[in-house]
């Protein structure tokens, strides 16, 4: 009586096993993806405020197929201006290690006594940073 018992049960353990493995060999396999750190080398007016993803350093982003691509960084704000702003950074790559950087703000509402601050676009490049 075991042993009738035990051959179905061993039947159905090796099927689900095969099930397993034959989803596992099915499942789409996890892309090498890459951490870049980013250096800013852009202008800077004095007394500008600037609402940058660089405000606390360089920048690490992690692209997921390990391939450099367009990167938009966006920060919203209320500043002391009375206005609220948006800052839109926009990088291109140029080369493996190089960034074209770009950034621009709008004032999306102000209240009705503020004085805006004056905008400060900018230009300039990011260096990828080897990290360790």
């Amino acid at each position: 009586m075991l042993q009738a018992a035990s051959a179905p049960v061993l039947k159905t353990a090796l099927v689900g096993a095969a099930v397993l493995a034959g989803m596992l060999a099915l499942a789409p396999k996890p892309t090498a993806s890459t951490v870049q750190r980013l250096e800013l080398h852009a202008p800077e007016e004095p007394h500008a405020l600037y609402l940058t993803a660089w405000d606390q350093g360089d920048v690490f982003v992690r692209l997921a197929d390990g391939k450099a691509h367009a990167l938009t960084f966006q920060t919203h704000a209320f500043i002391n201006d009375g206005c609220e702003w948006l800052a839109t950074e926009r990088l291109v790559p140029t080369s493996a290690d190089r960034y074209a950087y770009s950034y621009d703000e709008e004032i999306l509402s102000c209240q009705p006594d503020a004085t805006p601050a004056r905008k400060t676009p900018r230009t300039g490049y990011v260096l990828v940073v080897e990290t360790k």
